[in-house]
């Protein structure tokens, strides 16, 4: 609060907080606020706040106060405390650590945002010392909570790190009083029985694959290096673990909509429910990678997505009845920002972006870069498990201005009504604009995820199914898988 408005509070009694407005219609305004309040107004109670005029409606006034919209002495630490509730990530260190035992991979997907290496190329691979170092510089985050995730190329290729990995942390864990939590990503086809039983010893929770729809979609998108599609592989094991371990993997599968996909939705929902998935992420596409090269034939614009969004939204909430939930993942984590005070911290959907701050990756050199895709990009890089310390990556001048740029204080997010649940990438801007400072009016996952938000508001606000089933959303504890 600036001392001007400190000054209004005592004289006035109250002031309006900041507020940014959306205009559905002419009878219907959406306020939002920085720490995520929202309130539909008509276009009197519009008229009545942008004026400085509450007082002639008591009942308004009451609820936008205890809202915040209206900051009065008696109600100004409650909106400070929402602020920070929202934001406290910033606070407790980066808990979800990536690391890349190997960079090589038995498959050639089209859009593979980790610029895979082949599985038969050399000096891709971990080795004992570089995973030691890098557990020891986990355990360096000030969290008390601690997630290992292995992700690849595919991981299963360097399945003996992983093993060592897990068994040292753990010793790790139980010394340093901590809680740590691993989970896998892969693209199953090199799963065999020796790894299933590795892992059920280990304890293991988390598997995560990718499964872009039916056959002729994921074949599609996903191939094996001399071109066969991996569709009747992956789902071998899908089949598998949901039916023999059921009880002892919490299996999730990831979908990446490439333009193949856009004619597909009904079906790519039916086959999640097929394999007995709790939900779908309709996951849009980033131009990197291998995407980058491939994106004349398979990208698309943000109006191309954003129809098959919706088309597909609206069937996945007709799927849902009084016995059945079955979710899509995205619209699930923007209704939690919009309907709950605590965020889901979703990297990169976070203010600043989680990248660095929530979540670190480490390559199979021991290099330690912001994030997933990060590990691409020189620039993205903060240093190196041997020679850096905690307070090196910390204090890196590329992290600060990640952190900085992604606040979001120097855009028109300023104005935007949905600024309090949506977030910049610093990525995927240099990589689409050449520079972490974003043209926003050039941005096209900026246009795609205002109309994410936006969609789901007005289904949350003008359609009384679509309210109910979200609102099972949110309270379902399994979001997929």
């Amino acid at each position: 609060m600036s001392s001007k408005q400190a000054q209004e509070l005592s004289e006035e009694g109250y002031i309006i907080n900041n507020f940014n407005v959306h205009k559905f219609d002419d009878n219907n305004y959406l306020v939002t606020t920085e720490h995520g309040a929202w309130e539909l107004l008509d276009k009197q109670e519009y008229d009545l706040l942008r004026l400085h005029k509450l007082s002639k409606k008591p009942r308004l006034f009451k609820k936008l106060k205890e809202k915040g919209f209206v900051l009065t002495e008696d109600n100004v630490q409650n909106v400070v405390k929402a602020y920070a509730k929202r934001n406290s990530f910033l606070f407790q260190g980066p808990s979800l650590h990536i690391v890349i035992p190997t960079l090589r991979c038995n498959q050639r997907c089209i859009y593979c945002h980790s610029r895979a290496e082949p599985d038969d190329k050399k000096g891709f691979d971990m080795d004992r010392d570089t995973a030691k170092a890098v557990v020891d510089f986990i355990f360096k985050s000030p969290s008390k909570v601690l997630v290992i995730e292995f992700q690849g190329g595919d991981c299963l290729l360097n399945f003996e790190i992983v093993e060592f990995i897990i068994d040292y942390a753990k010793e790790k864990a139980k010394k340093c009083g901590k809680t740590v939590g691993f989970s896998l990503v892969t693209n199953l086809t090199k799963m065999d029985e020796s790894i299933i039983k590795s892992l059920k010893e280990r304890h293991i929770m988390g598997i995560a694959t990718s499964l872009d729809g039916p056959k002729e979609v994921h074949d599609k998108n996903r191939r094996y290096l001399g071109g066969k599609g991996s569709y009747e592989d992956v789902i071998y094991w899908i089949k598998r673990i949901k039916e023999e371990w059921k009880y002892d993997f919490n299996l999730n599968a990831l979908c990446t909509i490439t333009r193949y996909s856009l004619p597909y939705g009904k079906e790519i929902v039916d086959e999640y429910m097929r394999w007995g998935f709790d939900g779908v992420w309709l996951r849009f596409l980033n131009n990197l990678g291998f995407a980058a090269e491939s994106w004349k034939r398979i990208g698309y614009s943000p109006e191309e997505y954003l129809d098959f969004y919706s088309k597909t939204l609206d069937y996945i909430v007709s799927k849902n009845t009084n016995k059945k939930t079955f979710i899509e993942l995205m619209t699930t984590i923007f209704l939690k920002k919009i309907l709950t005070e605590r965020d889901p911290f979703f990297t990169d959907i976070q203010s600043p972006c989680g990248a660095g701050i929530g979540q670190l990756l480490y390559k199979y050199n021991g290099d330690i870069h912001t994030c997933d895709e990060g590990k691409l990009f020189e620039e993205f890089k903060l240093g190196n498990v041997f020679t850096s310390t905690y307070r090196d990556i910390f204090t890196n001048e590329n992290l600060i201005a990640m952190m900085d740029i992604s606040s979001k204080k120097n855009y028109l997010c300023d104005r935007c009504a949905w600024s309090p649940y949506c977030g910049i990438c610093p990525l995927h801007t240099y990589v689409t604009q050449g520079t972490i400072v974003s043209k926003l009016a050039l941005d096209e996952r900026c246009k795609t995820i205002k109309g994410i938000i936006e969609h789901t508001f007005e289904k949350l606000l003008f359609a009384k199914h679509y309210k109910k089933v979200f609102q099972k959303w949110i309270e379902s504890e399994k979001v997929f898988g």
